[in-house]
């Protein structure tokens, strides 16, 4: 029982943990993504998708789910917040693309 708690802590916590992990391979230039220093920015997604996963991990936790179901839900709903945060950015012209207002 208490393993299981671990476990499931340690894999909705895990990708929030690593990203210093990606910030310092990015930035040591381990990891090229093609883009220079503006490679950095793609930490911020990471993040973003990190942060809902653990929350959303949480929640379903608490409401009964099973660990691989919710891991699965989870990594949705991490997806659709990014997405939803990048669809928001673009319509207001933040990511230097024609905003839509």
């Amino acid at each position: 029982m208490m393993m299981n708690r671990l476990i499931r802590i340690a894999t909705a916590i895990l990708p929030l943990a690593l990203a210093p992990l990606l910030l310092w391979l990015i930035a040591g230039g381990h990891i090229d993504l093609g883009g220079g220093e503006k490679d950095l920015v793609w930490i911020l997604p990471w993040v973003l998708w990190s942060l809902v996963f653990a929350l959303s991990c949480f929640v379903l936790w608490w409401r009964g789910w099973t660990h691989a179901r919710s891991l699965r839900r989870s990594a949705l709903i991490g997806f659709g917040s990014v997405l939803l945060a990048g669809i928001i950015l673009a319509a207001f012209g933040q990511l230097g693309i024609a905003g839509l207002f």
